[in-house]
């Protein structure tokens, strides 16, 4: 969350309809308190609605409608296993979008988290989607994928 709260305000700086800069941001952090991964996606409203409705004015669609992009467009595994995702819920706070999802519960140690994240680069050739991986005691590892290499693996 740490890092969220340093970037969060950087992305709002780009956050208009007029932005060149294509960026999304997606924590994938394990609670051991609830035995689970959460998975927040941080994407400018402007590029989610024109990847979805062609108009990056467009109102922006349902939960349903973004859930299911989501899920889509990416894929968390651990140790080789796929993991499920839950939606949570959806925010929209000035131009940003913040969609929360869940796994279920998972016990074993974690060795190994693969992900597969083609958020918006049907859109956007130049979209960069950064994503950091924090477990407990392990820190934080971060990778940045991009329309050219859409596939990230994380090694604890």
């Amino acid at each position: 969350m740490l890092i969220i709260n340093f970037l969060f305000p950087f992305l709002l700086a780009f956050g208009n309809a007029d932005h060149d800069f294509k960026m999304s941001v997606t924590e994938v952090v394990y609670t051991e308190e609830k035995k689970a991964f959460e998975v927040k996606f941080y994407l400018f409203t402007d590029d989610l609605t024109a990847t979805l409705t062609g108009d990056p004015n467009a109102t922006l669609p349902d939960s349903k409608t973004i859930s299911d992009y989501i899920l889509k467009h990416f894929e968390l595994s651990v140790n080789g296993s796929k993991q499920a995702l839950t939606f949570q819920s959806i925010r929209q706070k000035n131009d940003q979008v913040l969609a929360t999802f869940s796994t279920p519960i998972f016990t074993k140690k974690i060795t190994k988290i693969n992900v597969k994240n083609s958020l918006l680069v049907e859109k956007f050739r130049v979209q960069t989607n950064m994503v950091y991986a924090l477990l407990p005691g392990k820190g934080r590892e971060t990778q940045v994928l991009n329309a050219g290499d859409v596939e990230g693996e994380f090694s604890f």
